[in-house]
């Protein structure tokens, strides 16, 4: 190979490297606003009283603990899930908010007296449990799962509503390429994340 194919191979090489860092960093960037966008959604969808949403939504944030406070986003969990009667999920969140290292055994207690008070009158179920269909492989999954356990497929989130985005056709803002349900965006005139006209 001469000098000035390898220089030119080279050059190329390193331009597609630049690339995937690039992508890499725009990636990253969008990953701090996803994660304030969805806790503060589900803020606002348990005020609106959409406690179910606002579920789906704090179930997300586990995804962003690098991002939030495990506390911030474990103490929303337990609150959504308890006002939308899934106690088993609000169950696993206490006991992810007790095991916080960063907690002060104040807060600990706090805690531990709260998740008393809840699990003594209700035990630790979810009162309803509806699943649907996965569209990779069609099994049978809840209808909160953000990934498939069957196939592993992961499901990207609507930055509408939180929700996991289960059907082929859906809307993909053209700036921050961030996707929703194309019903729930039709009532939109920006895209909620970026503000990109729609």
């Amino acid at each position: 190979m001469s000098t000035c194919a390898s220089s030119a191979l080279a050059g190329f090489l390193e331009e597609d490297t630049a690339a995937v860092s690039d992508g890499k960093l725009i990636e990253n960037a969008w990953r701090g606003a996803e994660a304030f966008h969805f806790y503060l959604l589900a803020q606002r969808q348990l005020q609106e009283g959409y406690v179910d949403l606002a579920m789906k939504t704090a179930l997300g944030l586990r995804d962003y603990e690098d991002v939030l406070d495990p506390a911030d986003i474990y103490s929303l969990l337990a609150l959504t899930s308890t006002a939308n009667r899934a106690f088993r999920i609000c169950w696993n969140a206490f006991i992810k908010l007790e095991t916080l290292e960063t907690l002060t055994p104040d807060h600990r207690q706090q805690y531990e007296e709260l998740a008393l008070e809840i699990f003594t009158k209700h035990s630790p179920k979810d009162s309803r449990n509806t699943s649907i269909e996965c569209t990779s492989c069609s099994a049978s999954i809840p209808d909160r799962a953000s990934s498939c356990p069957n196939c592993d497929t992961k499901f990207p989130t609507c930055i509408v509503t939180g929700r996991p985005l289960m059907e082929y056709q859906f809307w993909m803002c053209s700036a921050c390429k961030h996707r929703a349900y194309e019903s729930e965006i039709a009532r939109r005139q920006t895209c909620p994340l970026c503000h990109t006209s729609v």
